[in-house]
């Protein structure tokens, strides 16, 4: 028996993005939360920012999903990654991210 999803997901990975913006921690953690307040998503708590090998992650979870980036800003990349309870669509929080970042989303 086929049961329905309980959450959508979305994730995308974006190139060209000025280094600046992606080694700056303060920068993606405010990314984040505004995507949060986009889809309207209620903050389980602060984002968290690591330094990782050869870049930056930031996580945010929230009470109907998560957003997590993963920049990479020697090499201009980014991952964004999107997920929510279903019946959540995920594109403004695409967008926001997209506008933070300075990037633009095409066909998406």
């Amino acid at each position: 028996m086929r049961t329905k999803a309980a959450f959508v997901h979305r994730y995308i990975e974006v190139t060209g993005v000025a280094a600046a913006r992606l080694a700056d921690p303060d920068s993606l953690a405010v990314a984040v939360v505004a995507a949060a307040g986009a889809l309207g998503f209620s903050a389980e708590g602060a984002p968290v920012t690591r330094a990782v090998s050869g870049g930056i992650s930031t996580a945010h979870l929230c009470r109907e999903g998560h957003i997590v980036l993963r920049a990479l800003p020697d090499e201009g990349r980014c991952l964004i990654d999107l997920l929510a309870v279903t019946g959540v669509s995920l594109q403004r929080g695409l967008d926001v991210i997209a506008r933070r970042l300075g990037v633009t989303l095409s066909g998406f």
